[in-house]
């Protein structure tokens, strides 16, 4: 059925595919990688999953850790990958190698890298970040744990003075890590000096119990992450080394004398580091929701046409706005996450080779921003695949659900998005002011603060669209800092007045980035893929005009004739994205192993495998009669009692 589909795509698979993926070597190294989960029977897809204990779930990624190590190199940072095609959870020493490993190059000195970091690789000090309490996550500068310095021993005494201070929800901290990177308030001679992290052991090496003076364990079940032991810790008065304090910005002799050297906001660069992480490889899981979605619309077939044959559903046009926006934005974001991932590396390696802090702001911002962007599209993508999937989207074995529990949770992690837009709202505004004391200091990606207006003919063209989307964000960013300098307290209006204003406007930028990588990837990189591209990134451009034009409707900037024109353009490409789609989400390579999917295979009957598995593969069906059957006759003698 799907052959056909194949045969109509208007462009070279591989050509899409070595764009998405970074270019041919990444692209060859992403199906060298699949192969191994394919063909390696303990990681085919068990959708009897989902009937296993969590704790079932727990020892079988850990068995399947293992065999992962065996054959990939979990230490390099490019490894990510797998965390996308292991099936039903992400391994275990995913925070050890994306937090923990970056946290140390950037933050230990040379001679605690030089003792820790081989140790680390190789998994002789298996670790977790524990910074988050139970009483606060954003907010790191009022972390409650306290690191109080004893001058007598030449220690640190690590306390837990209250619930709130309780560490909560690092990963790897429930059941496996022995050792923790715990953030703390450094207290010396009774002076506060901010919040430093201290690598402390918190186990015991022989027994694996927590050490005296630690309590630890998992926090329970989740929305999504039922493999990963989510943990809580609480201290009573343990005590670290001295070498304990990652030291590179701040030493404390063993007199108690404190010396800061450097930006105290390197510790920003490995949160830094697993929000590209998040951008780069969670996003590809918005592309596979969309390859199953894609493929069951083109098998699933629902009333007749004129000719009494049944239509598929991917030919009505509701379907195709369910999911062709959402295709687009797919694209978007994964152009996006290319240039991020650069300029993240580039500001990494500034600051660990040279400690040079240039681009840390610019990297902050546009981080902060893709993060809540990218994460709030791959779970919204994610649900709208499966309502677009009927009945069936809603079962696990169409694979749909999967996705949306295990990256809801993105939203929050690693920066909540609201907070997130907030700290790129600061940045706008910081730019803004640049654009008047110093245009020449302002970055190019920011250039757009100083529109004001723009008249346009074809507001579909793709330069124009951009323009519009810049000058939206640039008046609803104007509109923002007019609320907030309307009153006199400033905390208080960033808190109380202006805060919906300051997030809305931070919310229209990373569409207009997004869009300046879509162009330069379909000027510079594309070739036979051009054409699509650009219907791509016209849709996209349309749509997040027509999601959120509120700045340029705040200006008179565009008028009900333009917004018209919007609409009936973006219908009349769909029937291009329409005989292209297929090609388009199956440029990603997957397998069926990957997609996880039973609704949505390459080949084959699509209700026959649902069949086989309700009939066959279902461990509740094993039993002919089930035990709960006995309460039923309870029941009825509870009902005759009544």
């Amino acid at each position: 059925m799907l052959e056909a589909e194949r045969k109509q795509g208007q462009f070279p698979l591989l050509e899409m595919s070595h764009l998405l993926y970074g270019g041919k070597d990444y692209f060859d190294k992403f199906l060298e990688r699949q192969s191994f989960f394919d063909n390696h029977p303990l990681f085919k897809v068990n959708h009897n999953f989902y009937n296993m204990s969590r704790q079932d779930q727990i020892l079988l990624n850990a068995e399947r850790t293992v065999e992962a190590l065996k054959k990939l190199s979990l230490a390099d940072p490019n490894y990510y990958t797998p965390n996308v095609l292991c099936p039903q959870g992400i391994f275990i020493s995913t925070v050890h190698f994306a937090m923990v490993i970056p946290a140390f190059q950037v933050l230990a000195s040379d001679e605690q890298i030089s003792k820790w970091m081989t140790l680390l690789k190789n998994l002789n000090a298996f670790g977790c970040y524990a910074q988050t309490e139970l009483g606060h996550g954003s907010d790191v500068q009022n972390l409650q744990t306290v690191a109080v310095f004893d001058k007598q021993t030449s220690e640190f005494v690590i306390h837990t003075p209250n619930i709130e201070a309780t560490k909560f929800w690092p990963g790897e901290l429930g059941l496996y890590c022995e050792f923790a990177l715990v953030f703390a308030q450094l207290q010396v001679d009774g002076k506060g000096y901010g919040v430093h992290p201290f690598w402390i052991r918190i186990r015991d090496k022989e027994t694996h119990k927590p050490l005296s003076g630690i309590e630890i364990g998992d926090i329970g079940p989740k929305m999504g992450y039922s493999v990963k032991d989510n943990g809580f810790m609480s201290f009573d008065h343990f005590r670290a080394p001295l070498d304990s304090l990652l030291n590179r910005y701040i030493k404390v002799s063993r007199d108690g004398k404190v010396e800061r050297q450097g930006n105290p906001k390197v510790g920003y660069g490995s949160m830094m580091y697993m929000r590209n992480i998040l951008c780069d490889q969670y996003t590809k899981f918005g592309g596979r929701a969309l390859t199953i979605a894609v493929r069951y619309s083109l098998y699933r077939k629902q009333f007749k046409d004129d000719n009494k044959q049944e239509i598929r559903i991917l030919d009505y046009q509701c379907q195709q706005q369910k999911l062709f926006p959402l295709l687009a934005e797919f694209y978007a974001c994964v152009f996006g996450s290319v240039k991020i991932k650069e300029l993240v590396n580039d500001n990494f390696n500034r600051i660990s080779q040279q400690n040079d802090f240039s681009l840390l702001g610019l990297t902050h911002a546009v981080l902060s921003g893709a993060k809540a962007n990218y994460t709030y599209f791959v779970a919204n993508c994610a649900e709208w695949c499966r309502l677009s999937c009927g009945g069936h989207g809603f079962a696990h074995y169409s694979g749909l659900p999967v996705i949306f529990f295990e990256m809801s949770p993105n939203i929050t992690l690693e920066g909540e998005n609201t907070i997130l837009n907030l700290q790129l709202a600061r940045y706008l505004l910081k730019q803004l002011q640049h654009v008047v004391s110093k245009p020449n200091a302002v970055p190019e990606f920011f250039k757009f603060l100083s529109l004001e207006t723009a008249k346009v003919d074809d507001v579909t063209t793709l330069d124009n669209l951009i323009t519009l989307l810049g000058l939206n964000c640039s008046i609803l960013t104007k509109y923002a800092a007019q609320k907030l300098m309307s009153h006199t307290d400033m905390k208080e209006s960033w808190d109380t007045k202006a805060g919906i204003a300051l997030a809305k406007a931070a919310s229209t930028f990373i569409p207009y980035f997004n869009m300046l990588c879509f162009l330069d990837t379909i000027n510079n990189k594309a070739k036979e893929t051009k054409e699509i591209l650009t219907v791509l990134a016209r849709i996209y451009g349309i749509t997040m005009l027509l999601n959120n034009m509120q700045g340029l409707l705040l200006k008179n900037q565009i008028n009900s004739q333009q917004i018209q024109t919007l609409q009936d353009t973006r219908e009349s490409l769909y029937p291009i994205i329409r005989l292209n789609a297929l090609s388009l989400v199956e440029a990603q390579g997957l397998s069926d192993n990957s997609l996880q999917s039973l609704i949505a295979p390459k080949d084959g009957d699509v209700y026959q495998n649902m069949y086989n598995f309700a009939s066959k593969e279902n461990s509740l069906n094993k039993q002919q009669v089930h035990n709960g059957i006995n309460y039923i006759q309870k029941m009825r003698e509870v009902n005759a009692k009544l």
